[in-house]
Parts: structure tokens; sequence; C-alpha cells
């Protein structure tokens, strides 16, 4: 049987820098623990995954999608946490829809 199924690719931000979606210059994470918001940079990313460029579908509705302003590159006085809202997210995403064999 033949299955179609809505996907979406998350816009590299090299792709929604140029496209003037977006006014960062960081990846994008994607995590289903919370207590990333409260964790260090390094920490938060070590327990997520980067979705950047990557393939996604509406599963991760319900995980915590975030990026970081850095001290390097913005006028912070410490790494920032930035939480994404979903809704957010898709509007930076391009739709795919993938046909696959059900066996």
């Amino acid at each position: 049987m033949i299955k179609k199924k809505k996907l979406y690719r998350v816009m590299d931000y090299g792709e929604l820098w140029d496209k003037k979606k977006i006014d960062f210059l960081h990846v994008i994470w994607c995590t289903d623990n919370f207590e990333c918001r409260n964790m260090s940079m390094k920490d938060a990313k070590k327990n997520s995954e980067c979705i950047s460029g990557s393939m996604i579908d509406v599963n991760i509705k319900d995980c915590l999608i975030f990026t970081f302003f850095d001290v390097v590159s913005y006028p912070v006085k410490e790494d920032t946490f930035i939480e994404i809202p979903y809704e957010d997210l898709m509007e930076w995403c391009e739709e795919i829809e993938m046909v696959s064999l059900e066996k």
C-alpha cells in the first residue's frame, strides 16, 4: 500500500538569514527534555537535536524548540536561552510530501 505523509524541512540558519525570516544566526534545537530551559548552552545542546536543515514531522509540536544568543555574537551579558514557539518554527519550514510503500 502506498502511503503519503507530510514532512517539513526546517530551513537552515543561512537560508533563513538570507530570506530575512530570522534576525539571528544560530541553529535551532529540539528536545523532549524541558529541563534544558535551565541548563547551560553546552549542556542543553548535549540533550537536544539540531533540527536546522532537517526533516521533521508534527510530532515535535510538543517538544521544546529553542536557540541560544551567545555573548560573542549578541549584546547579552551571558548565553541566553530563547524558546521558539512551534507556530513560529512552522513559518521557517518547507512542506514536503513523502510517499512510501507500507508492507
